[in-house]
């Protein structure tokens, strides 16, 4: 089956990054020509003597800092959280040495410091938020003490007004504290929906997934009932038949076995109405479940070399024999047979209300393009598969209320391990 990517979280958040920093170019080219008409009002309007020169050398530097970033943008490569602090940081300092250059904090236009960091708190972390916050504050602090001062002001400045100075510092910092404490707050609530929304997206496509393959495999199991009862009479006759060949004998038992197993899965599918204690079987000890499941996997897997390890609190609670976790663990192991038949370890921890599974081979492992989507859409690396069996056990095991992980084996190979909270298991005594 070929595999088809889908569209993944981590693929949004590139897309919201280099979007982010897209909005932040287009904001630049507004305040650059704000900064422009600024200084022709003050100078030609107003008649205001300020540091034109330099102030055109700012503005310019500004304009190039905005190249880069529109530059940057064209490679399509991920914009990280330390980057966009920078290009904001970038702002910072262009902006403090503009107003340094024309009054400083009696400037009307210091307020502008609080941009940086209103952009910051919708979009970046908590920590980066933390450090744009410490470096307005730092810049307006600064230029309250250093600053070369408007000429129309200066004339007139006293301490009233100082006072008015040190006013408006406060009133920055407390802007920055609400700023910090809840724009930031807010922000994060937003991120926080966005992603739980994904992840109702992503189940709900994987849910509806399982219903098409569950309506497939009912019918499957509707018209294969009938032709493997057939197999099961012809291989019981054949055995009666020719009692005296051993070798014929032994075949045809394997072959009734693999009838079995085939119609016990069938069976399974055919109950099975998503209640966990209808697909269960009987009560049983977690160990002796483990236990049983190794054994049956080993007879119709004979050729395949397994390291069985069991451990955990004794005596071993006692749980529904769920079908479905069996199926899933057999599906580990098969997959993990499929790649290394000659060395399979499969190694189960549990506590009283904790089951860790861990299953691993020495095989070529899952391709790295592969990892993010493992258990979240059916796809095989085998040219004869169909990439259905690692799904649906990735599904039984979320139905339980379980996780599994996939990693690479230290020396090569690949491991999965499985977390399971036993309670949906476990029998009221």
């Amino acid at each position: 089956m070929k595999f088809l990517p889908q569209q993944n979280s981590s693929q949004d958040r590139d897309t919201t990054s280099l979007l982010n920093l897209k909005r932040l170019v287009f904001v630049r080219i507004v305040a650059i020509a704000g900064e422009i008409i600024a200084v022709a009002v003050a100078v030609l309007g107003l008649g205001m003597h300020l540091p034109v020169l330099l102030l055109t050398i700012v503005i310019a530097a500004h304009a190039l800092i905005n190249l880069f970033a529109w530059l940057r943008l064209r490679t399509n490569k991920v914009i990280g959280a330390n980057e966009f602090l920078f290009q904001l940081s970038l702002d910072v300092v262009i902006l403090t040495i503009l107003l340094y250059l024309v009054g400083g904090a009696t400037n009307p236009f210091v307020s502008l410091l609080l941009l940086p960091l209103v952009v910051a708190a919708a979009v970046l972390p908590r920590v980066h938020v933390s450090v744009m916050a410490v470096l307005v504050v730092f810049a307006y602090g600064l230029l309250m003490f250093t600053h070369q001062p408007m000429p129309h002001v200066a004339s007139h400045a006293g301490k009233d007004f100082d006072w008015h100075v040190i006013g408006m510092w406060f009133g920055f910092l407390l802007a920055v504290i609400m700023i910090v404490f809840f724009v930031l707050r807010m922000a994060e609530s937003l991120r926080e929906r966005d992603r739980h929304l994904a992840q109702a997206r992503e189940r709900a496509l994987r849910d509806e997934q399982l219903v098409a393959l569950g309506t497939l495999a009912a019918g499957a199991a509707h018209e294969l009932g009938t032709p493997l009862s057939t197999m099961a009479v012809l291989t019981k006759e054949l055995e009666q038949e020719y009692t005296q060949d051993e070798e014929l004998q032994q075949r045809l038992l394997i072959l009734r076995q693999q009838v079995d197993r085939c119609k016990e899965t069938l069976s399974m599918i055919s109950a099975s109405s998503g209640q966990l204690r209808a697909e269960g079987g009987y009560r049983i000890q977690l160990d002796q479940f483990l236990t049983a499941v190794v054994d049956d996997w080993r007879k119709v897997r004979p050729e395949s070399r397994l390291e069985f390890t069991v451990s955990g609190v004794d005596p071993a609670p006692n749980i529904i024999s769920e079908k479905g976790l069996r199926q899933a663990l057999i599906t580990f192991l098969d997959n993990a047979a499929d790649s290394s038949p000659d060395d399979v370890d499969m190694t189960c921890l549990w506590s009283d209300r904790h089951l860790q599974v861990v299953v691993a081979d020495r095989g070529a492992g899952v391709p790295v393009e592969f990892k993010d989507h493992v258990g979240k859409v059916p796809f095989s690396t085998k040219k004869e598969g169909q990439g259905l069996g690692l799904f649906l056990a990735h599904a039984i095991i979320q139905r339980l209320d379980g996780t599994v992980a996939v990693s690479e084996r230290p020396g090569g190979g690949t491991r999965v391990t499985m977390e399971l909270e036993l309670d949906r298991l476990l029998l009221n005594e």
